[in-house]
């Protein structure tokens, strides 16, 4: 599928993914919670809590591992928020 938006638009977005993964706010081994975007985009893991495994480099995706699962997941990365220590 090609991308028939504005040239500008898709470089804003892109700047804003590479600026979130450069200042670390997502890293492999981090403990998240599924924020309340993500409760809204799917309601079946709202409330739901885990570990992320792999931080994909070239999707906004990242592979998590939900508590109580036995296969990781893909989701996208703005629907979860880390867990403080």
């Amino acid at each position: 599928m090609e991308y028939r938006g504005d040239p500008a638009d898709r470089l804003a977005i892109t700047s804003d993914h590479t600026k979130a993964r450069k200042n670390g706010s997502v890293t492999a081994g981090i403990r998240f919670k599924i924020n309340e975007i993500g409760a809204l985009q799917c309601p079946s893991l709202a409330n739901k809590t885990g570990v992320v495994i792999e931080v994909s480099t070239r999707s906004t995706g990242v592979t998590v591992l939900l508590d109580g699962a036995t296969r990781p997941t893909c989701i996208f990365q703005g629907y979860i928020c880390p867990l403080s220590r």
